[in-house]
């Protein structure tokens, strides 16, 4: 057995779950490789406290999370997501519920179509990025979707990584934003539903404990860079989520083409040529 001390730590990172205020303050606190005595030197909470609020068996007062968020050094995203833990969940309506509202509206569906004229891909999505309607262009970027109509789901599947040229880092950042998502939304459906089909994926997991990081945007200037079929031709575009509601809970993604500009390598350039070979 390793009896590194930061190898302990690191190994008790929790398994995809829904994010409690217990299980998120445990993670960052193996993260930095601190026991719960060590801790007490960071933040002055005691060990018994911490015991307690890690188990879930305790409401955090507001001064004592504050305390945490300083003495842990998280960054303004981390204590964004605790903030949100402490409060009550957000209220999201079920997946089909949601795309109900969306295809019964004639205005917003004609709107699909008005962007597929113009080459824009175009899709309405719950925060969680289930597909409530969608262009044919949108489908096109994303082979299969129309299986699951779960980007996350979509995501982690073996043709996903041949698809999007930058997989490694677009499944990080995805992962990234679905801790904040589930922590904010965790009383929901569709939070059950995502944790219940990710779960158990191999590579979900692995990035799920690799990093305590949460995000809830994506940067405009990060474009995402698709490889298409039939002839492999690599196509960059550029990103944008827009509320369609006020509490944020249907959004209008769209994705303009551009030419490519993602990572210059000779396998990203290589390997089209050799999968065409194959076929």
């Amino acid at each position: 057995m390793n009896r590194n001390p930061a190898y302990r730590a690191r190994s008790t990172v929790l398994s995809p779950t829904i994010p409690t205020m217990g299980t998120t303050l445990r993670s960052i606190r193996d993260s930095l490789g601190l026991t719960r005595l060590t801790a007490h030197n960071r933040h002055g909470v005691s060990y018994s406290y911490l015991y307690e609020i890690e188990a879930d068996k305790c409401t955090l007062k507001l001064e004592t999370l504050e305390a945490l968020i300083s003495g842990y050094k998280v960054d303004p995203l981390l204590a964004r997501h605790l903030r949100e833990l402490r409060s009550a969940p957000a209220v999201l309506m079920p997946r089909e519920r949601l795309r109900r509202r969306v295809t019964s509206n004639p205005d917003w569906m004609s709107h699909l179509d008005d962007l597929q004229e113009r080459g824009v891909l175009a899709a309405y999505l719950d925060p969680f990025w289930n597909v409530l309607a969608c262009n044919e262009l949108f489908l096109s970027v994303m082979p299969g979707l129309e299986k699951t109509c779960s980007i996350a789901e979509w995501l982690f599947s073996p043709i996903a990584q041949e698809a999007w040229v930058d997989w490694e880092k677009e499944a990080a950042w995805n992962v990234a934003y679905d801790k904040a998502i589930l922590g904010l939304y965790r009383e929901s459906q569709q939070a059950r539903d995502l944790v219940r089909h990710l779960g158990p994926n191999s590579e979900f997991r692995r990035m799920w404990a690799s990093s305590v990081d949460v995000n809830y945007g994506r940067d405009s200037d990060s474009l995402l860079h698709v490889r298409h079929p039939p002839n492999n031709e690599i196509v960059s575009y550029w990103l944008s989520f827009a509320p369609m509601v006020e509490d944020m809970t249907i959004l209008l993604a769209t994705a303009i083409p551009k030419p490519y500009a993602g990572p210059r390598n000779p396998s990203t350039f290589e390997s089209p040529t050799r999968a065409t070979d194959t076929l």
